[in-house]
């Protein structure tokens, strides 16, 4: 019996082979986002503490703090002592891009609290916002305080770097002395916080505090409908700190150098 290879489906075979390329392709795309991360500190010398449970957690605040890490250099260098504590809150995704940005900071010599809110919802924080307004503005100070109990790790003044897209009641954070700036990441700007965003901005004109950073697009076919809503703001204040970052999309892939140096500069300028 002889085998005639001209009997075969070559149609399917051929469309087999293709869809088995496709899903290499696919599969190389993903190890390559996976591993193009670094799971752990690639410096050895920063360090990171992590504490589970706070006692503000069991007070009457409207705030909860799901989770809280320190992040330092092992490494002393005298300078540590006169720059801020930076807090960088991050969403309910868990983003490499922020323990790249923390493992930048450290190695600049600041200290980093990560840390992740528990916020009420929108209708809440319209009913109780100067509550949450005034909750919010002791959880800085409380972890200050917290991390310092057994020796003076942490500057009182500090900086906070707001991952959460949300537009948070800012106006007792702005106006505290401690509070160096108030950075928002790609914030969601609609009818309603922008014209906070807006307010905020006219009040602290002569000397902002609140600074935004968007990325220019949200994926590689769409733009960041956010970064044209805050043009106008920026044209209408000549001291409004509003950057965009041109190219970059919303996870800021390949562009974590440019985002780093744009907060680096509106920190130590």
């Amino acid at each position: 019996m002889t085998f005639d290879i001209f009997q075969l489906d070559w149609i399917t075979i051929d469309i087999i082979i293709i869809l088995l390329l496709i899903l290499l392709l696919i599969a190389v795309e993903v190890l390559k986002e996976i591993f193009r991360w670094r799971f752990s500190f690639s410096n050895v010398s920063t360090v990171r503490r992590v504490v589970s449970k706070l006692n503000l957690n069991n007070h009457s605040s409207s705030i909860l703090i799901k989770n809280c890490s320190l992040n330092e250099s092992s490494v002393f260098q005298q300078e540590e002592l006169r720059k801020p504590t930076i807090f960088i809150i991050k969403g309910y995704r868990k983003l490499m891009l922020l323990r790249v940005l923390t493992e930048a900071f450290c190695t600049s010599r600041y200290k980093v609290i990560n840390l992740r809110l528990k916020i009420p919802s929108i209708n809440e924080r319209k009913r109780f916002k100067s509550d949450i307004e005034k909750d919010l503005h002791q959880v800085f100070p409380y972890l200050i305080k917290f991390y310092n109990q057994n020796s003076n790790l942490l500057k009182q003044n500090f900086i906070i770097i707001d991952f959460t897209k949300k537009m948070l009641p800012l106006n007792i954070l702005l106006k505290d002395n401690h509070c160096r700036n108030i950075i928002l990441i790609n914030p969601r700007l609609n009818a309603s916080n922008l014209e906070g965003k807006l307010t905020l901005s006219s009040d602290l004109n002569e000397n902002s505090k609140l600074i935004t950073i968007f990325s220019e697009k949200l994926n590689p076919f769409f733009k960041n409908r956010n970064a044209k809503k805050i043009l106008p703001i920026s044209e209408s204040f000549k001291n409004n700190k509003q950057t965009i970052i041109q190219k970059a999309k919303s996870t800021f892939k390949y562009y974590e150098t440019l985002l780093f140096s744009v907060i680096i500069r509106y920190i130590e300028n």
